[in-house]
């Protein structure tokens, strides 16, 4: 009995899939930005040229909320400008502890009053620019949303 009880759990736990896996692919050429991420379907994209940098948002509902910011890059090292999004972002006063980090970027736990908030920060090079993707900087991210903005990005 306890076998067929872990075939089922099996088949229901691959076949549910995660959260990121409903994402579609979202290409934002059409706002002038040669990138493309996932976001739930019909997500509302909004940039503003700024002169020197481009602000991209990508937002559905209070669960799905990227900024991005692109700009022209100064140097062709990515581990560095990673180094200097993490070194900025510990030096925050909200800042905890870092719980995921790869190549090209981080996620990361923050305080926010008496409970703990997440963000992210990831940086891609495309050409001469420089992408620098974070959670959206209105509203309060549990880790789950967070891990699945993070993975839409990459």
């Amino acid at each position: 009995m306890t076998k067929y009880i872990l075939i089922l759990f099996s088949i229901l736990l691959f076949s549910c899939g995660s959260p990121a896996d409903a994402l579609e692919e979202l290409d934002l050429m059409k706002e002038g930005v040669p990138l493309k991420i996932k976001a739930p379907e019909d997500a509302i994209v909004k940039q503003k040229d700024m002169g020197i940098f481009k602000d991209i948002t990508v937002r559905k509902g209070d669960d799905f909320y990227i900024q991005i910011t692109g700009a022209q890059k100064f140097n062709d090292d990515l581990s560095a400008r990673k180094a200097e999004e993490l070194s900025t972002v510990k030096g925050f006063d909200t800042f905890s502890k870092i719980i995921q980090e790869d190549e090209r970027g981080f996620i990361f736990e923050k305080k926010k009053g008496d409970s703990m908030v997440y963000d992210f920060r990831s940086v891609k090079f495309v050409g001469d620019n420089e992408y620098l993707f974070q959670s959206g900087l209105i509203g309060s991210f549990a880790l789950e949303q967070v891990e699945v903005m993070y993975d839409a990005v990459k």
